[in-house]
């Protein structure tokens, strides 16, 4: 996503806090004000006028004198001083751009909102902003800057909410107007739902805020940076960190619904999509709009294996489809890992996980249970995703009733005597495979060597994962591994 705008049109939102009102919840040793203070500085440097940076921080008393230091206004990262300047002072001006970068304890409800945390925050009223809130009030006609670039790193975890959390946890809203439909928004998270985002205690830093500032100084001085960029580089650098963490994004468009294709807004759909293991997914666009087609009037779609070998992309392309058409899921939906524990026994965790009120009884046998699911199922149209299935046998008790708003995918090698409607995986096109092998080995050495590297994709018969194990042995000292 790149977008055009004049630093002198450009505002920014900056938070960052460290410290809050219930001292038990500071952050030991800081890092959400530094964080803050960098980003504020890096917007003052490309241009942004001081006066457009609204800076807000709760910082440590070891960490004060960065306040002092940076040459900027800083403010109280209060509810209300927040929210002031979101409804009189950003709401009332006329620009290109708004960045929001947010930097402290966040958490994902019940109801599935994510919810970011003031400085005010104590234990008996937990000040929070409803995130979600703030986007659909600046996607609206009330907000005269077009375009948002969000930055949060924050946690999405459930951690604090079984700990004593108040019956009714409040939070800060906004009223939005009608729709704006010129507006663009990118909102790049630190964290997908049930994830801590880490800080680095030696360096007082969040991982997440310093690969978003490796990959913002990568840009070369580009104002502003593409946020495809940044997000392809932020992902790759976690991929290298076992922080069990996972940065995700959304884009949207405008706002009568139009999502970034790949990409899902977490707020509202439940689900437990697996992480994409592909750098690029390339060369599966028709195959996608087919399955979208097929489970369009089936109820079950099989996603085969015409090798019979495995490494064609059936998972992945799973992975791929359950993304791009989150949306038509409302009911959420559920992978199923045929390889790991019981069956029954994810789904029954899906459900309690992510449903209120879902709490199958322990008198119930294991038939009873998986239709107390179907029963009490969250509304909407549901996909049920069984990943790697060997034996038939194994998913029929876990299948849903035919013909109502359960739709099913299956992967699986088996490419005979298949039952259900297929949908038959085998290899690339050749200039699919040789895009692929481009992006796992850089564009420069492919064009050096392409004739070379066109035998390379046929060599392993334009299979996904051949390309996958010839980047790897193909890859240069010190280079990243594919």
């Amino acid at each position: 996503m790149q977008l055009m705008a004049k630093p002198e049109r450009t505002f920014g939102l900056i938070v960052g806090i460290e410290k809050y009102h219930e001292t038990a919840w500071n952050v030991p040793g800081g890092g959400p004000a530094d964080d803050a203070l960098k980003f504020a500085r890096w917007l003052h440097r490309h241009g942004v006028p001081r006066e457009n940076i609204r800076l807000c921080l709760s910082a440590l008393a070891e960490n004060q004198q960065l306040i002092g230091e940076c040459g900027l206004n800083v403010e109280l990262a209060t509810e209300q001083n927040i929210c002031d300047i979101v409804t009189n002072f950003l709401s009332s001006k006329s620009g290109d751009l708004l960045y929001i970068f947010w930097a402290g304890h966040g958490l994902i409800t019940s109801e599935r909102e994510r919810r970011l945390f003031f400085a005010d925050a104590n234990n008996h009223n937990w000040q929070n902003l409803d995130l979600n809130s703030l986007l659909v009030l600046l996607g609206s006609n009330k907000f005269h800057i077009r375009n948002h670039i969000c930055i949060i790193d924050a946690c999405a975890n459930y951690v604090l909410e079984s700990k004593g959390r108040p019956t009714n946890l409040g939070s800060k809203t906004f009223l939005s107007g009608q729709p704006h439909k010129d507006s663009q928004q990118f909102v790049l998270l630190a964290t997908r739902e049930g994830e801590q985002a880490k800080v680095n205690s030696e360096t007082k830093t969040g991982y997440f805020s310093q690969a978003v500032r490796e990959a913002f100084a990568a840009a070369n001085g580009t104002f502003p940076p593409d946020m495809r960029e940044v997000t392809e580089a932020v992902k790759q650098r976690f991929s290298s960190l076992d922080k069990k963490q996972l940065p995700t994004y959304f884009y949207s468009r405008n706002w009568d619904g139009d999502i970034e294709k790949s990409n899902f807004n977490p707020f509202e759909i439940p689900h437990n999509i697996p992480q994409s293991q592909a750098r690029k997914f390339v060369g599966r666009d028709e195959e996608i709009e087919q399955l979208r087609q097929l489970l369009q009037t089936n109820d079950v779609v099989v996603i085969s294996d015409v090798t019979g070998q495995g490494g064609v992309g059936k998972t992945e392309l799973a992975i791929q489809y359950s993304e791009q058409y989150l949306a038509d899921y409302s009911g959420g939906c559920c992978w199923l890992n045929t390889q790991s524990v019981d069956l029954g026994t994810q789904l029954i965790n899906f459900g309690m996980v992510h449903f209120s009120n879902f709490n199958p009884s322990d008198q119930l046998d294991a038939t009873g249970k998986v239709l107390y699911c179907w029963k009490n199922w969250q509304a909407g149209n549901v996909l049920l995703i069984f990943d790697d299935v060997k034996d038939w046998k194994q998913i029929q008790p876990y299948l849903p009733p035919k013909g109502s708003r359960f739709k099913v995918l299956i992967t699986t090698r088996q490419n005979t005597a298949l039952i259900y409607t297929s949908l038959p995986l085998g290899k690339l096109s050749p200039d699919a495979a040789l895009e692929l092998l481009t992006t796992l080995l850089g564009k420069d050495r492919v064009e050096k060597e392409l004739e070379f590297a066109k035998g390379l994709c046929q060599f392993v018969n334009y299979v996904p994962v051949g390309l996958y194990l010839i980047a790897g042995l193909r890859q240069e000292p010190g280079s990243e591994s594919c």
